[in-house]
């Protein structure tokens, strides 16, 4: 599996390494977005954060990880559609940047509002989560770029677009189990981060 994986990222490192800049593009756009929002546009994010804090599950919370966890499959289900177009690709590099804009946002805010304390959520419920979140984006979005590519060069056809379509859904499939984990992942250290630094 291990080396399926490195052959496919090798023979499409130039997508994945597209996907990799959108992102990271995102993320700074985000965190550059923080210093960008006004005093009064802050206030009331720092309020509704603060309030969301509060209602934050003191105990793990099988809703609140559902929630996530359909969450997060939606938009693998969203991606993989795309790439059953051959127009879906911008939109799947939209999707990327956005996650990216949104990571990005989120711990520069964290931060900027609670300081040297913030770090440690921040790690909590966005690093660790990341970790796994991150590769399952990027693995999902590069497969629908690819998919949507051999529809778009017409090159495949019968037995061929067949075997290429099992092998998309198959893997889409994978990496979306990947994403639930990750977001049950998100919604358990959440709560024990926000429990634990006393937020």
């Amino acid at each position: 599996m291990k080396r399926l994986l490195a052959d496919h990222i090798k023979h499409y490192w130039m997508i994945y390494l597209t996907l990799c800049c959108v992102l990271f593009a995102g993320a700074v756009f985000g965190a550059i977005g923080v210093n960008a929002i006004g005093t009064e546009k802050s206030k009331e994010l720092s309020d509704f954060f603060n309030n969301l804090l509060g209602q934050q599950p003191q105990i793990i919370d099988a809703a609140f990880m559902k929630q996530l966890a359909r969450d997060y499959f939606i938009m693998m289900a969203g991606i993989w559609v795309l790439g059953l177009t051959v127009v879906g690709t911008p939109l799947v590099y939209l999707i990327v940047f956005t996650r990216g804009f949104t990571l990005g946002f989120t711990i520069a805010f964290i931060f900027n509002l609670k300081k040297i304390a913030g770090l440690g959520l921040i790690v909590f419920t966005i690093v660790l989560p990341s970790v796994l979140a991150i590769p399952c984006l990027l693995l999902a979005s590069g497969l629908a770029t690819i998919f949507s590519f051999l529809l778009l060069q017409g090159r495949n056809n019968g037995d061929l677009l067949r075997k290429d379509f099992l092998y998309y859904c198959g893997s889409s499939l994978i990496i979306s189990l990947g994403a639930v984990a990750a977001a049950v992942l998100q919604g358990y250290f959440s709560t024990v981060g926000v429990r634990f630094f006393n937020f």
